[in-house]
């Protein structure tokens, strides 16, 4: 199914410091951060994937110039092309979200794109037609991927992850980088047999988008009008690849902070959540006792279905559980599959925030904020300029894969990929 296969990737030289070279996706970047890291390097990669500044309107000329970088950088030996194919080991040492340290091994390499109908990559959530635009003009302009987006694929039989393994046993020729949060990114060149088995394991597997949505449109975008002008150079895109299966790879939740809207009072709002939704315990008297029973959801029975809710107003929090027949029932009959039906932030979205506290569904794209952890909502509530806090926990992978494998979608924001792929470690030239 998948047709990934190794390349020559474009690397930055052995003798520069690769810490000053890497940077977060462009997606994520501050303005400020963008500037740290413009300054950190003259050769920072977010000088060539980042040709706008946060917050400034695009204009051609800035993917001219990210472009005429990019080539300079390989012109003067900054960047280098390895002489054969490959694929690129990516190991990530972190500590997520919920404090625990992990590693997640996945590789680089290059896909043959296929339109998403024809389900060999198969994505989970919904898209907006704007993000795709800044990236449309630096493919146009640079001709390249710059950062490469997140896969998943299936990997029972554990084939795979018998060859990244190997390949990544101590005295490998590792280059290796730190990222802001101090994890600790491993990158290895896999060559020759290895990454042959792992391409031909691969073409038995679907793929799944993880992290890349708008990247992945785009990228099917320009290759469609490479094609119309007679050129095929675009028909690939590079990607990460991770297996379902590897033990390093987690989900983890994304909370909500709701602004610009006056949920019910707290008694009221508990008797609107009664046909769908049981009490945890009493409400919470303060945002400290909120943020303990928070922080302990993954912990309760049926974690899918249990929610925190902080009304700021009040200072007064609730831990809810949904009855599950009657919260699945009422999605089911509006219109949800089975897949999404369970789903913990569609139960939230729809049977919390739009039916029982009366937030307009159309309103969200204003009024909803997402936050990583809960030590930064908590902050963020303090601070006074939110009305509500929904707590939630984490989209299980296996939900990723049956909304997907369905044809199914989720609302944006519902899972959160930690860590995020760091931009510089490889480029790939199209062609």
């Amino acid at each position: 199914m998948a047709d990934v296969s190794p390349f020559r990737g474009i690397r930055y030289a052995g003798h520069l410091a690769l810490d000053d070279l890497v940077s977060p996706p462009y997606d994520v970047i501050s303005a400020a951060q963008a500037a740290g890291l413009r300054a950190r390097s003259p050769y920072n990669a977010v000088h060539v994937d980042l040709p706008v500044a946060p917050g400034q309107a695009p204009e051609d000329a800035a993917y001219e110039r990210s472009a005429a970088l990019f080539r300079a950088w390989q012109a003067d030996g900054a960047l280098q092309r390895d002489e054969d194919p490959a694929l690129y080991l990516v190991e990530q040492t972190y500590t997520g979200p919920d404090g625990q340290q992990r590693t997640r091994r996945g590789f680089v390499a290059r896909l043959r794109l296929a339109a998403l109908e024809e389900g060999v990559v198969r994505p989970h959530e919904r898209t907006h037609a704007g993000p795709k635009v800044d990236r449309l003009q630096l493919y146009r302009h640079a001709h390249a991927d710059i950062s490469q987006i997140f896969l998943l694929f299936p990997d029972g039989d554990g084939a795979v992850a018998r060859e990244l393994a190997a390949a990544a046993a101590p005295g490998s020729a590792a280059r290796q980088a730190r990222d802001a949060d101090g994890n600790v990114h491993r990158l290895t060149r896999l060559g020759g047999g290895p990454a042959e088995r792992i391409a031909a394991a691969l073409a038995e597997r679907p793929v799944y988008i993880a992290d890349g949505h708008h990247r992945y449109e785009t990228a099917l975008a320009y290759r469609d009008e490479r094609r119309a002008a007679g050129d095929a150079s675009a028909d690939t895109l590079m990607v990460y690849l991770c297996s379902l299966d590897d033990p390093g790879l987690m989900v983890f939740p994304t909370h909500r902070l709701v602004k610009g809207f006056a949920p019910p009072p707290v008694a009221e709002a508990m008797e609107l959540l009664r046909p769908h939704f049981d009490l945890v315990g009493e409400p919470l008297h303060g945002l400290d006792a909120s943020a303990a029973a928070f922080e302990a959801l993954p912990q309760q029975d049926e974690p899918g279905r249990v929610f925190g809710l902080y009304f700021v107003r009040e200072a007064t929090g609730l831990v809810i559980r949904a009855r599950h027949d009657a919260a699945t029932d009422t999605l089911l009959a509006a219109g949800h599959s089975p897949e999404t039906a369970a789903l913990a932030v569609n139960i939230l979205h729809d049977l919390v925030l739009a039916e029982a506290l009366g937030m307009d569904p159309g309103a969200e794209e204003q009024q909803v904020e997402y936050v990583k952890n809960i030590p930064d909502a908590v902050a963020a509530l303090a601070g006074g300029a939110y009305e509500l806090g929904a707590f939630l926990n984490a989209t299980g992978v296996d939900q990723v894969r049956a909304v997907a494998d369905a044809g199914e979608t989720m609302p944006q924001k519902s899972t959160y990929f930690y860590p995020k792929l760091l931009t510089g470690l490889v480029f790939d030239e199209l062609g």
